[in-house]
């Protein structure tokens, strides 16, 4: 027995001496009841020690002979006491070890009070000491990494599930021992106690772990069973959302769906990243653009971003099956605009401009054009046929143009600015050309009508002199001047025997002429273009006394007769006759009409008619009294049955002698005749428009030169 207690003095003296060297403390606050440090080597604190810290639990070893435990307190000038398990309290000498302490197997209270140096503060931290049985053989906690147990784990249930995708080929265990002084092993393999071990390969479907225990005492062993379901490998290929950054796919993303495409970009979007996540995690998902190989990136994350070809571009997403052999590919376009806005050729037409074209080049000039160039046509050549180009004259609205077609663009007189404005693909980049040009004013000083009231005058644009004879019973006249056609900016004005100018509107009627007998009357109608240039129209007008036939018109069967003074009375229709030299006959005549005071008599021919029959009228002197009295000169007319039109027509008619309707053979007869060349629209000349309304008769029947 003395022997024994040596020994404890001894041992309790070593552990003094080699754990706990000397430690000297400055006196400090008289209050201060902390420690600093607890040590005790049966197993570790939980939580790690902390002066602020007062409980703490600690789980021994069945091996250990009983709790031991030192302190070292924060101020030197404390008292320290310890009691286990309610015990009395023992004094605790500072760095002095408490020595093996009488310790239940299970739970007990281990504590130590800190008294300050004033005894104004008592501070107590408690230990919760578990000491396990020398037979125990539980675990206390057992983990596998990466998935669950079912049910959660308790040291007293003993077989569990578990279950891993396909892709976890392999797992480690951590099992914890109720004593670290047992021990234990998995699948046969030892493992250490609170550390994960070595991988255990797991196949697809069941697999069987076994975890055994053996108690400190060798008389208890445990066996913890885990059955572990790997899962088949998985066949879902699919995608469960895609998105881009900065466009939106069309149509909307749906898995089943292998194609899209993404709204256009702009020129200066040069990359972009898309998200796609697959349906089954365990898929592997790939990406390429272009065309330029598939690399592998992250399910439900950006990609690293792509670059982007001006143009179209093509992405491919590849979704490949957990099981490595179902696959589908998505497939989606998008289109980054060009920024050309340039310009490839610039036409102009009538004229040409007068610097050489050069995309770069903005601002150009042309010629001046005159007044008849009332627009410009211009044709834009696009450099890439993607852009739109739009024009505009002189400030006004921009309006689409076609690419290498003609826009017509008004021109004032004047300066005029013309613009052609080309936005890229990429519609935030434009370039916009302009044109310079002068229209200048109009040199235009001809009249397209001039009439006279009362009277006529057989009136030609070209002609400038006139003529005509009135009744001494009329005192003035007036004139009604007509500008040409897209000519009114000129203007007019008209004077009588040399008097003032006064102005007269196109189409009205002047104020009235006065005329002055026994004299030749000079009426002068003078025009004044935009530009200065000037025309006059002189009509001389002679009063006389005899009534003199100024016009005949033919209308149907019915003729009119015009004098140049009002008309009293109109002798019966023996006065009158008509003659058809054409075919040697006389047309009767009936109905003569008149009303007292017009210059207009009429009456009705009858007999046999056809288009281009030459007519004779002949009328009788004394057929018409005017209202001084005196009667008319007698008078012969010659004159063409029926308007241009319809002689055209019979004449062509006359040429069909193989009565196969009017052909080319006709018509090339009718233009080489005498009267091939007649004035057919009226307009006092025989142009091209006259030649297309000639050949406009010819038939379906074309008739081919004979072959020999």
């Amino acid at each position: 027995m003395r022997i024994s207690k040596l020994l404890m003095v001894i041992f309790t003296a070593m552990m003094f001496i080699v754990i706990f060297p000397w430690h000297t403390h400055a006196a400090g606050n008289e209050a201060d009841t902390d420690l600093t440090s607890i040590h005790q080597g049966a197993g570790a604190l939980s939580p790690a020690f902390s002066p602020s810290v007062t409980e703490y639990w600690v789980k021994m070893r069945s091996s250990e002979q009983g709790f031991y435990t030192a302190a070292i307190p924060a101020n030197s000038g404390v008292t320290m006491a310890y009691s286990m398990n309610g015990s009395a309290w023992i004094n605790l000498p500072e760095n002095t070890s408490t020595g093996y302490i009488a310790t239940n197997r299970g739970d007990n209270k281990f504590q130590i009070k800190v008294t300050s140096a004033d005894s104004s503060t008592i501070k107590t931290y408690m230990i919760h000491v578990y000491f396990p049985a020398t037979n125990d053989a539980d675990l206390s906690d057992l983990r596998i990494n990466g998935a669950a147990l079912t049910p959660p784990f308790q040291p007293s249930t003993t077989n569990y599930t578990a279950s891993v995708p396909y892709a976890t080929s392999s797992l480690s265990l951590t099992g914890v021992l109720d004593d670290p002084a047992a021990s234990f092993s998995i699948n046969g393999s030892a493992a250490t106690d609170g550390t994960a071990s070595a991988p255990v390969p797991l196949n697809v479907g069941s697999n069987t772990i076994t975890v055994q225990t053996t108690s400190n005492d060798k008389t208890v062993n445990k066996t913890y069973t885990i059955t572990v379901m790997r899962a088949e490998p998985g066949t879902n290929s699919e995608l469960s959302a895609l998105t881009v950054s900065g466009s939106t796919l069309n149509p909307p993303f749906q898995p089943y769906l292998m194609g899209y495409v993404l709204a256009d970009v702009s020129y200066a979007t040069q990359e972009m990243t898309v998200t796609p996540t697959a349906a089954d995690s365990a898929a592997t998902v790939q990406l390429q653009i272009n065309d330029g190989g598939f690399t592998t990136i992250s399910s439900g994350l950006p990609s690293q971003p792509f670059a982007l070809n001006v143009g179209n571009n093509r992405i491919q997403i590849k979704v490949i099956a957990e099981d490595g052999t179902k696959t589908n590919i998505y497939n989606m376009t998008v289109k980054r605009q060009n920024n050309d806005s340039w310009l490839n050729k610039l036409y102009v037409a009538p004229g040409t401009l007068n610097e050489a074209f050069a995309s770069e080049k903005l601002a150009y000039t042309m010629a001046d054009v005159p007044y008849s160039t009332s627009s410009l046509a211009v044709t834009p050549a696009l450099s890439d046929v993607n852009a739109s180009v739009y024009v505009r004259a002189n400030g006004g609205s921009y309006i689409p143009a076609a690419n290498g077609s003609p826009s017509a663009l008004p021109l004032t007189v004047g300066s005029n600015t013309l613009e052609i404005k080309v936005l890229a693909e990429d519609p935030s980049v434009e370039k916009i050309y302009t044109l310079t040009v002068t229209r200048l004013k109009s040199s235009d000083a001809s009249l397209s009508s001039l009439t006279v009231s009362p009277g006529h005058l057989d009136f030609s644009s070209q002609v400038t002199d006139y003529s005509m004879t009135v009744s001494q019973s009329v005192p003035s006249l007036t004139v009604k001047p007509v500008l040409s056609d897209g000519n009114r900016v000129a203007t007019i004005q008209v004077r009588v025997n040399s008097g003032s100018y006064v102005p007269v509107q196109s189409g009205k009627d002047s104020p009235a002429l006065p005329l002055i007998s026994g004299t030749q009357n000079v009426i002068e109608v003078l025009v004044t273009a935009q530009d200065g240039t000037t025309r006059v129209y002189t009509i001389r007008v002679t009063q006389a006394g005899t009534p003199v036939l100024t016009k005949l018109v033919m209308d149907g069967m019915k003729v009119r007769l015009t004098f140049s003074e009002p008309l009293r009375s109109v002798a019966d229709a023996s006065y009158f006759s008509v003659t058809n030299m054409s075919r040697n006959t006389a047309l009767s005549v009936t109905d003569v009409v008149y009303t007292p005071g017009a210059a207009e008599a009429g009456f009705t021919a009858s007999g046999s008619l056809q288009p281009g029959d030459d007519l004779e009228f002949r009328i009788q002197a004394g057929a018409v009294r005017s209202l001084s009295g005196e009667t008319n000169a007698a008078i012969s007319l010659k004159v063409v049955y029926g308007d241009p039109i319809q002689q055209m027509q019979r004449r062509l008619a006359d040429f069909d002698t193989d009565h196969d309707g009017i052909g080319i053979r006709e018509v090339l007869a009718y233009l080489n005749s005498p009267y091939g060349h007649n004035d057919l629209n009226g307009d006092g000349q025989f142009t091209r428009e006259d030649v297309a309304i000639v050949l406009k008769q010819i038939g379906a029947k074309f008739v081919s030169p004979q072959q020999s």
